[in-house]
């Protein structure tokens, strides 16, 4: 499918906030492109979710002026998935494939030559009436976005020449990114205020935006008169978002450690009736990126950081 706009995206590469190094280069790629009537080599974006890889891609769209076209990996199941829009694209344009890393292996079989060679291979027929046709395709762009780069081997991630790391933002990025999207909201922010909102959000420019919409909400229902760092840490509190974007979820988590000097994984997740996964991968990453926690052979433990946190909020 066609990429639809989305107005909290960023329309050009100068009020893209964040990822400084990879715009640096990804302008001289494009550039080097366009000026040798070329097309782009193939992408491949990886990091954690919210950071603006969807955005970037729909950026290069619009600085090479080709058509984006957008699936999921989750939907590219079956050969048929991905042959259909395979063979609809044109010279130059650019599918965009986010969480590749969920196709299905029959679906990487048919990448592998279309990656190497722009070459399709298609098996028409069963048993012994099968046969292979080849179908040479017109140089176009993949650009492959994942949350878990280790699911896909090497010998496909060798097969995009370009890649790219997203991230974390910083309290400043993210400030800004909240400065430029306030005013599509109606809203008036001052420097402090933006900054206070921005400790609030994870280093993630994704969740800056939601919770922006959040804060936004209560405002047009409570018209308060005055929108300063009181108010604001009011509403965060109802919202139960505290300082580096911690949820009721990861103040439960840092409980369980408070009340335990380590407890292991498999522990943790009984405890609070969840997925390991959502653990790993939702959870600690942030309350490590704060050195509120630290993993150890034995198991997780709270730091005096995290310790400290939690007598914060509790008389706050």
């Amino acid at each position: 499918m066609k990429l639809k706009f989305n107005e909290n995206r960023p329309s050009s590469f100068d009020n893209y906030i964040g990822q400084s190094n990879i715009i640096k280069n990804l302008k001289i790629y494009i550039k080097s492109c366009i000026k040798r009537k070329s097309v782009l080599d193939h992408l491949l974006f990886y990091g954690p979710s919210g950071l603006g890889k969807t955005s970037l891609a729909y950026l290069i769209s619009l600085e090479m002026n080709k058509k984006i076209y957008v699936l999921n990996g989750t939907s590219l199941q079956k050969p048929s998935d991905i042959i259909s829009p395979l063979t609809t694209l044109k010279e130059g344009e650019i599918l965009f494939i986010d969480e590749i890393h969920a196709i299905s292996r029959e679906v990487f079989e048919v990448l592998y030559p279309v990656l190497e060679d722009n070459n399709l291979s298609i098996i028409i027929g069963k048993d012994y009436n099968s046969k292979v046709v080849n179908i040479n395709l017109p140089k176009f762009t993949l650009i492959g976005a994942t949350t878990e780069l280790n699911k896909l081997t090497n010998p496909f991630i060798n097969r995009f020449p370009i890649n790219f790391y997203f991230q974390g933002y910083s309290n400043e990025e993210i400030a800004k990114i909240i400065e430029i999207n306030a005013p599509r909201l109606n809203l008036e922010l001052n420097k402090n205020v933006l900054s206070f909102i921005a400790i609030h959000c994870k280093n993630n420019p994704r969740i800056a935006i939601n919770v922006l919409k959040r804060l936004n909400d209560y405002i047009v229902i409570e018209n308060p008169k005055i929108i300063d760092i009181e108010y604001i840490c009011k509403v965060l509190k109802s919202l139960n978002i505290y300082k580096y974007g911690i949820t009721a979820q990861d103040i439960f988590y840092l409980k369980i450690l408070k009340e335990n000097k380590i407890i292991g994984l498999e522990s943790i997740k009984q405890i609070m009736n969840t997925q390991t996964s959502t653990i790993i991968n939702n959870i600690e990453p942030n309350l490590l990126f704060n050195n509120l926690i630290v993993k150890t052979n034995k198991g997780r433990s709270i730091t005096k950081k995290g310790e400290d946190f939690l007598n914060e909020i509790k008389f706050s």
